[in-house]
């Protein structure tokens, strides 16, 4: 890596360097809505879209997907404005905790049109009486691990192709970050040139990844796998930051024949760090309302929590999370997300939601001889023995005329029971269920790990 003169640069800019955290984040909207996005796939034509800012779900109707990472913020109302312009939809998405940058998307045949409006946007800025602008050249096999670090440290470029090296383009108010960065990526050499890694069939003729930490003395044997995986396990197992597992995987790419490197090279990142992924989820006797959506449960490997992500027909999507099954919550971010208001296909997705430990289970409520169970914001159900009688919480006179048609009670207690229904708290599942299940399980518990108090 060295500096070099911006105005020299005759660069195209290269939108294949893609930030992590970000392409983890892009793999996560895929899944999400993949039964958009293979109904696409399975389709030769792609929808016309009008330029300026669109949303990703909908830039997606337009045709595959690239994006330009580490993009400054300051400079994307220009970019924005460029992009309308010519008639380009983009979209632009900006990381937890990163002030500085924007991931940028935008359709893969935009790409020449996309370089040019970046190309634009450096050059105006080289106009300027007092350049900010500086550059460094580095080789093409630094910029993967080179960008990973601008990423996440949140420091803006622009990464722009010759046909020798790569450029990077960045504020000089950045120059000491950058600076910072050259010397980490210059002592991750230093570190990786006291090991080794390499590609060796065992006795039965298998290919095998082993990697020899001389420094720490440490060695790793692991069957042939996708660079996205070696990378994680070099994490894991030997220690390695982000950017020297990145390294070090790339270090390999050298020395592998073309059949290898098409399947190290393979496959998804997101898959990849994922512990496991189930997709189209269906129970036996399931409500016939939910079989309109899509479930599908996954966990990352870094992480201590599942997710679930529910989508229907139309690619409207909602993301769940273990670590938050409050089921008020739960209920309002799949009427919001998902688009409907009909209480009967809510109370079949949260049903299904609740069976896969995603949402609490209704709070059950003893009225004397009647069981009282709030199991969405407008719907209850009163059990007496053998008989149930579902009501629904927005028309009150109805609720009542039916409790006393039901159960013979009077009216009286029919409003009573119909003030404990609302006075109810969906929230308030956790508690009482964890103190039945003390009750319950008092023995039991002794002598097991609580992971989730909130469900059995």
């Amino acid at each position: 890596m060295h500096g070099d003169d911006v105005a020299s640069a005759g660069v195209e800019v290269t939108t294949q360097i893609v930030s992590k955290a970000t392409e983890l984040f892009m793999e996560m909207l895929k899944i999400a809505i993949e039964r958009e996005r293979e109904k696409n796939m399975l389709s030769d034509k792609s929808e016309v879209l009008s330029g300026g800012e669109v949303t990703y779900q909908k830039l997606k109707e337009g045709g595959e997907v690239t994006m330009l990472p580490s993009f400054a913020k300051e400079d994307y109302g220009e970019f924005l404005k460029q992009a309308k312009k010519m008639d380009i939809p983009v979209a632009a998405i900006r990381e937890s905790g990163k002030e500085n940058t924007l991931s940028v998307f935008f359709n893969v045949k935009d790409k020449e049109a996309i370089n040019s409006i970046v190309q634009g946007i450096v050059r105006e800025k080289m106009k300027t009486p007092e350049q900010s602008e500086r550059m460094i050249t580095i080789e093409k096999e630094q910029v993967e691990g080179f960008q990973a670090y601008c990423s996440e440290h949140d420091i803006p470029v622009n990464f722009m192709e010759t046909k020798n090296d790569v450029k990077c383009i960045f504020n000089s108010a950045y120059e000491k970050q950058i600076a910072a960065a050259v010397e980490n990526y210059r002592q991750v050499q230093n570190e990786l040139s006291k090991a080794e890694i390499k590609v060796q069939a065992d006795v039965r003729g298998r290919p095998k990844i082993i990697v020899n930490d001389f420094e720490s003395g440490k060695k790793l044997t692991v069957n042939f796998c996708p660079k996205s995986k070696l990378e994680r396990i070099l994490r894991e197992r030997l220690g390695f930051d982000n950017v020297k597992a990145i390294e070090a995987a790339n270090a390999l790419v050298q020395t592998l024949s073309a059949k290898q490197k098409k399947y190290f090279l393979s496959g998804s990142r997101q898959l990849e760090q994922m512990e496991f992924y189930q997709k189209d989820i269906k129970f036996e006797n399931e409500n016939v309302l939910a079989d309109k959506f899509s479930f599908a449960k996954m966990k990352l490997s870094d992480e201590d929590f599942s997710r679930l992500t529910i989508t229907d027909a139309s690619g409207n999507f909602v993301v769940l999370s273990e670590k938050n099954i409050n089921r008020e919550q739960v209920e309002k971010n799949i009427r919001a997300h998902l688009k409907i208001d009909d209480t009967e296909t809510v109370k079949a997705v949260m049903e299904k939601a609740e069976r896969l430990g995603f949402a609490e289970k209704p709070k059950l409520t003893q009225f004397r001889e009647y069981q009282i169970e709030r199991e969405t914001q407008s719907e209850f159900t009163v059990r007496l023995g053998n008989t149930v009688v579902r009501l629904d919480l927005s028309d009150k006179d109805t609720a009542k005329k039916q409790l006393i048609d039901s159960f013979g009670m009077s009216s009286a207690k029919a409003e009573k029971i119909i003030g404990k229904a609302m006075k109810q708290s969906v929230a308030k599942n956790l508690l009482n269920r964890a103190r039945e299940k003390i009750t319950n399980s008092a023995g039991v518990i002794r002598h097991k790990k609580i992971e989730r108090g909130s469900r059995r």
